[in-house]
């Protein structure tokens, strides 16, 4: 049956590429498609393996997000998908970041832990919203793409996590004094998003994946498409609690998971000193 399924996804794409979302770059000398995506890629750097696994789990990811979100909110063309090669430069101790740019193509990159698609369904959610929708808060928009790639696929093992438990490297930056608060990343989101990002990004997932129990994700989607998404007033409205009030509650609420875990300490030690998070710098209380 799974043979099956990989077989119709992979015949899902027209004979010709149609409308992208976003030009093609042409530093990439190698190119695929299917019905919803675009794939582009350099040979040598990424193997063609690599992409067939991409092109079933891609239009995986699609349907679910059609579920989620709603078929009309879905783009009308084609997403372009680039596979960059190598996520680290260990020789220089630095990590690329996978993003979605600004005409919603959505770059790759390959790390140890989740290869090129671990942080696929997050970066999916970006691009169906990038130039569709009319505000965009970025401390909403990475929340709740966060939140929604954890409903959909709770297992992946990429960036931020590492294969290590959401209420276990949240619960740490939370209760280390190492973490930052909530309400400064929301307010510092444009300085510090990047900047901090081991902090910053595991810390805001597991705080809209709280919003997400508060009622169901169907209440997180209807924010997101609402004409006051991101806004505390919509926090507030969707909640009926302040922003203040739900960040206070969340905080009790993960500090009593990561207190329920065993064996804290050796598993937190793992995580920075044999996943990709090694590579990343952490930021001090002096930088924000």
């Amino acid at each position: 049956m799974r043979a099956l399924i990989i077989c119709i996804l992979l015949g899902l794409g027209s004979s010709v590429i149609g409308q992208t979302k976003g030009s093609i770059p042409s530093r990439f000398n190698e190119k695929d498609f299917s019905e919803h995506f675009v794939y582009v890629w350099n040979y040598g750097e990424t193997t063609s393996e690599e992409i067939t696994e991409a092109k079933v789990f891609a239009e995986e990811v699609y349907m679910k997000l059609e579920k989620v979100v709603g078929e009309a909110n879905m783009p009308q063309e084609q997403l372009i998908i680039t596979f960059g090669g190598e996520g680290v430069d260990r020789t220089r101790g630095r990590k690329r970041t996978p993003h979605v740019d600004n005409s919603g193509r959505i770059h790759l990159y390959r790390f140890d832990q989740g290869g090129y698609l671990s942080v696929l369904p997050h970066e999916m959610v970006h691009a169906i919203r990038i130039n569709e929708i009319p505000i965009w808060n970025g401390f909403f928009e990475e929340g709740f793409a966060s939140a929604i790639a954890y409903q959909l696929y709770p297992q992946m093992g990429g960036f931020p996590r590492f294969s290590h438990s959401l209420a276990l490297i949240a619960g740490y930056w939370l209760t280390s004094g190492r973490g930052i608060p909530l309400e400064t990343i929301r307010k510092q989101h444009s300085r510090l998003n990047l900047k901090c990002q081991l902090q910053t990004y595991v810390t805001r997932e597991d705080f809209f994946n709280y919003l997400a129990g508060q009622g169901g994700v169907t209440k997180l989607v209807d924010f997101a498409y609402s004409r006051d998404v991101g806004s505390l007033e919509g926090y507030k409205r969707v909640w009926n609690k302040p922003f203040s009030e739900l960040a206070s509650d969340w905080e009790k609420d993960l500090k009593r998971r990561f207190e329920a875990l065993s064996n804290t300490e050796v598993q937190i030690e793992n995580y920075f000193e044999t996943t990709s998070a090694r590579y990343i710098p952490v930021c001090e209380q002096t930088d924000y």
